[in-house]
């Protein structure tokens, strides 16, 4: 390991970082300083600049790695917490918006300027509505009535009066959305039901959500019960100048093995091999995450999984990077 020498760590002899040390800090905002040294570390063994490192962090993290590594972590951390994002960054409210939707970072980055339309968004994420989720009639306590407009015993004749074929003949992929409206508009204009109450109604009916047991977050390693729970979380990181370029995928697995139902069985796992998840944080390569966060969000409750078995898979996750 090479030796370093490290400039003052006396913060009032040695001033205010440069320009290119400011930005290097802004860009570790959000993360523990538990997380920075751990990273320091790293970078100073060389990691980051072997042929054969993998790591999930974004390359703007480790470029700031890179241009800090020779200062001391006191100066460092003090670095950080005082830095203030400046400029029109990428993710900055004044460029293309301050709230980002977390579920289509590694598809298509959408940024919202107004905190409602990102929520929306976020929110439309958790559910879809599915033409005919039940099937075309619905069971009640008087018999079986037609699942678009309630009309008792319907025939062929009359579900052909509601086009129902245009849905049933799509090799069972039925219409489907993510807004409400959506569906309201898909039901009046494909399967004329004209009454909008009557549409309202059915489309509420018509929603689904995964469910999930558990949500986390990717700047920092916190797991949270509830959905508005972490819509809330995450509205405070970005109204504290968080963008994209913080967020880490790999912290999202962290905090959902953090979930009570698994953080003891991960612990016995990383403890039994001897990883050093203590010192440096363990990371996931970005690559087939989303099924694995998937997984862990429905939790150990969902009647196929165990813990044993959800630990595993991050696991087996985790280690496909070094093959």
């Amino acid at each position: 390991m090479a030796e370093f020498v490290f400039h003052d760590a006396n913060l009032w002899n040695f001033g205010l970082p440069d320009p290119e040390e400011s930005e290097a800090a802004v860009a570790l905002k959000g993360s523990s300083d538990q997380e920075i040294k751990a990273w320091l570390a790293f970078a100073r063994t060389g990691g980051f600049q072997l042929p054969s490192s993998n790591h999930s962090l974004p390359q703007k993290l480790v470029d700031a790695f890179l241009v800090l590594k020779y200062y001391d972590d006191l100066l460092i951390l003090h670095w950080v917490h005082e830095a203030q994002p400046t400029g029109n960054t990428e993710g900055d409210a004044s460029s293309t918006g301050r709230y980002w939707c977390t579920s289509c970072l590694r598809d298509k980055p959408h940024g919202y300027k107004h905190k409602d339309d990102w929520r929306r968004e976020e929110k439309e994420h958790e559910e879809t509505y599915f033409c005919m989720h039940r099937g075309k009639l619905e069971s009640t306590d008087h018999g079986f009535v037609c699942a678009f407009c309630g009309i008792n015993g319907p025939d062929e004749s009359h579900f052909a009066s509601h086009n129902v074929y245009a849905c049933e003949s799509q090799g069972g992929k039925r219409f489907s959305c993510k807004r409400r409206c959506d569906m309201v508009t898909h039901l009046d204009k494909v399967h004329g039901v004209y009454d909008r109450s009557q549409r309202e109604k059915v489309a509420t009916m018509w929603k689904y959500c995964i469910p999930k047991q558990a949500w986390a977050c990717g700047f920092c390693v916190r797991t949270f019960s509830t959905f508005p729970e972490r819509l809330k979380h995450l509205q405070g990181h970005f109204e504290n100048g968080m963008t994209l370029d913080n967020w880490d995928n790999s912290k999202v697995i962290q905090g959902l093995l953090e979930q009570p139902a698994l953080k003891e069985a991960w612990k016995a796992k990383v403890a039994n091999l001897g990883l050093e998840a203590e010192t440096r944080p363990l990371v996931w390569m970005d690559t087939d995450l989303k099924d694995l966060q998937r997984r862990l969000e429905m939790g150990p409750l969902a009647a196929w999984e165990n813990p044993e078995a959800l630990v595993d898979a991050a696991f087996t996750a985790y280690l496909s990077q070094f093959e």
